[in-house]
């Protein structure tokens, strides 16, 4: 069987390092003698000269390009090898696709897939019933090449979501949420900026039959068609509180 493998462009390293060490050079062919002009223009005011600014200004240009050259090389060099650590990998092939970022790896069956589509810098997968399948981070992967690796094996790729409608703003103690659920959604809020969390988050709501989504900075959240919440049965069991 033949799979795609899609993984982040070998651009990217280059970019970085030459960024980098190009940033380097430029410091230090012109930092001193900005800093010599930045030095004099201070001493005109009362406010004291930083002693970064004063000791970059002191360094002769001999030393200086050698030496911020080779930091902003060094600085590429780290930040390439932190990109290629923490970028994603896709496989795709016609009956399951493989997606391996750090240290986690994930198969998704074809069978398992009603709808894929991409929300941002995800590739949302869903169940037939609308529930949340996987959420994998696509960001540093060519989109292009991902679309035609889906459509060409057959994957039910869509160009938006089709529960779009469905979600809602979430605050904290909205009704319609059980206790367990609003815990959840909580933690969800809280660690939207700890990717391992926020995955680990999304695969305990989906569980609990919520999908959740950000826009404009805020939680979105839908339940699953089909499935009733807690509060449906036991209103009491809901916490609630004013709008």
């Amino acid at each position: 069987m033949t799979t795609t493998r899609i993984r982040q462009s070998p651009f990217v390293p280059i970019l970085l390092i030459g960024g980098g060490t190009a940033l380097g050079v430029l410091l230090g062919l012109f930092g001193p003698g900005l800093a010599r002009g930045l030095t004099s223009l201070i001493e005109r005011t009362p406010f004291p000269v930083h002693g970064l600014v004063e000791r970059l200004g002191e360094i002769d240009q001999a030393w200086s390009l050698p030496v911020l050259g080779g930091a902003g090389l060094l600085g590429g060099i780290f930040l390439a090898v932190v990109a290629l650590g923490e970028a994603p990998e896709l496989e795709v092939a016609r009956d399951h696709l493989e997606h391996r970022q750090e240290d986690r790896e994930l198969w998704v069956e074809r069978a398992e897939t009603a709808v894929a589509f991409r929300d941002r810098n995800d590739l949302v997968l869903l169940a037939s019933d609308g529930g949340l399948r996987a959420r994998l981070d696509i960001s540093d992967l060519p989109r292009t090449k991902i679309r035609g690796a889906l459509t060409g094996d057959g994957w039910p790729l869509r160009d938006d979501d089709p529960y779009d409608a469905d979600f809602q703003p979430w605050a904290d103690g909205r009704p319609g949420f059980t206790p367990e659920e609003q815990a959840l959604l909580r933690e969800r809020r809280e660690k939207r900026k700890d990717k391992a969390a926020r995955r680990t988050a999304d695969e305990a709501l989906a569980a609990a039959g919520l999908v959740v989504r950000e826009r404009d900075d805020r939680l979105q959240v839908r339940r699953v068609r089909g499935r009733r919440a807690a509060s449906d049965v036991n209103p009491e069991g809901v916490r609630g509180t004013d709008r």
